[in-house]
């Protein structure tokens, strides 16, 4: 079976997710939330097909740990970047290189 154990769900979560986020009253009402929905639906997308293949036997997710790492920490990533910028006193971008730098290396040992 070629992926399809939700019956493709990756495309639909995708084009819903994007056609919400970039509706013109969600986008002029929850201007954030648009951006984190916008940001999401790639990365949805992506962690799904991969879960996908696992499931449906095409490929293989062969460290468990670290995939739910990685997706976990893509997710995260996404809704940062449309986060406000005043939610990050010591700023925005240098809280997500910090975050991602600490990623790095906990991938690197092993943690993930």
């Amino acid at each position: 079976m070629s992926g399809g154990h939700w019956q493709y769900a990756g495309f639909r979560i995708k084009d819903e997710i994007g056609n919400i986020a970039e509706d013109e009253s969600v986008q002029s009402r929850w201007p954030g939330t648009a951006a984190a929905l916008a940001n999401l639906a790639d990365v949805l997308y992506e962690i799904e097909h991969e879960m996908d293949y696992d499931l449906s036997s095409d490929s293989a997710i062969n460290d468990d740990a670290a995939f739910d790492f990685k997706a976990t920490w893509a997710i995260l990533n996404a809704v940062l970047k449309a986060a406000p910028d005043e939610w990050f006193p010591r700023g925005k971008w240098a809280t997500i290189q910090a975050a991602q730098s600490r990623v790095a290396k906990e991938s690197r040992e092993g943690v993930a």
